[in-house]
C-alpha cells in the first residue's frame, strides 16, 4: 500500500506536466519535454521495483520461457535492432510473469545498448534451463562484475539517455531470479563482448508439491499403521 502511494504521489504532477506541454507551441521543445518526463517515469518504475526487491502480488503461474523471450526479441527486432532468438529447449517455468518480462527487459535491453547486436540462446539440462544473452559490445572489467549487482551503480559515466539509466536494472534482474529460485552470472566472451547467463529450475523442479498430496500422506501412513495393528 505505501509503495501503491508512493509510486501516485510521484506520477501525479509528471502526468500534470505532460498535460501542460501539450500547449507548447515548438514541437522540437515539446518532443524533449515528453521525453525527459518519460525517463523520469522510467526511474520511478525503476526504484519502485528495486524497494520491493522483486517481490510481487502476482500469482505465479507455469509460464513457457521460450514465448516470454521470443516476445521481448521480437519486439526488439521490430525496433530495427539486430537481435536473434536461438531457442533449442521447449518447457515452462514456475513464475510471475510480469516479474520475469521485467527482468528480461532489463537484461536484453543492456545487449541491444551497449553491442551492435545480441543472441538470446535457450538450452536445458534435466533440472533447468539456461538462458544466455549475448552481445558484442565492449564486455566488461571483471573486478566489476559483482559491484553492477548493487543498487544505482553504472559503469559508464553518460547520463543520456542512450546509454544513461537508473542503476538498477541488473540489480532488479538478479532479485527476481533469485525469488524464482534462479541465478544469474556474468562473462566477457573471447571473441568479445558479454555474456549474462540465466539459470531457472524447470517447472517440475520448481513447483512446490500439491497441498492435496501433502495432506494425503499422514493418512495413508495412519490406515497402514491401523492395517498393521489388525
Amino acid at each position: 500500500m505505501a509503495l501503491a502511494a508512493v509510486s501516485h504521489d510521484l506520477r501525479t504532477p509528471i502526468t500534470r506536466l505532460r498535460l501542460r506541454s501539450e500547449l507548447l507551441d515548438d514541437e522540437a521543445t515539446r518532443d524533449l519535454v515528453d521525453a525527459d518526463l518519460s525517463e523520469m517515469e522510467g526511474m520511478i518504475d525503476s526504484t519502485l521495483e528495486f524497494l520491493r526487491g522483486g517481490d510481487s502480488s502476482e500469482a505465479a503461474r507455469p509460464i513457457n520461457i521460450v514465448s516470454v523471450l521470443e516476445t521481448i526479441v521480437d519486439d526488439e527486432a521490430d525496433q530495427g535492432r539486430r537481435i536473434t532468438l536461438d531457442a533449442r529447449a521447449h518447457g515452462r517455468v514456475l513464475g510471475r510473469l510480469l516479474a520475469l518480462k521485467r527482468a528480461f527487459w532489463n537484461i536484453v535491453g543492456n545487449a541491444v545498448k551497449y553491442g551492435d547486436s545480441a543472441i538470446v540462446g535457450i538450452a536445458e539440462t534435466p533440472t533447468q534451463f539456461s538462458i544466455t544473452v549475448e552481445d558484442d559490445g565492449p564486455g566488461m572489467p571483471e573486478a566489476q562484475m559483482e559491484r553492477v549487482f548493487q543498487p544505482f551503480v553504472r559503469l559508464e559515466e553518460s547520463r543520456g539517455r542512450e546509454t544513461g539509466g537508473s542503476g538498477l536494472g541488473l540489480t532488479i534482474a538478479r532479485a527476481v531470479v533469485a525469488s524464482h529460485g534462479g541465478e544469474i552470472a556474468l562473462a566477457n566472451r573471447r571473441e568479445g563482448g558479454l555474456r549474462v547467463t540465466i539459470a531457472l529450475p524447470k517447472l517440475d523442479v520448481f513447483a512446490p508439491q500439491p497441498a492435496d498430496a501433502a495432506q494425503d500422506r499422514p493418512a495413508q501412513s495412519g490406515a497402514a499403521a491401523e492395517s498393521r495393528s489388525v
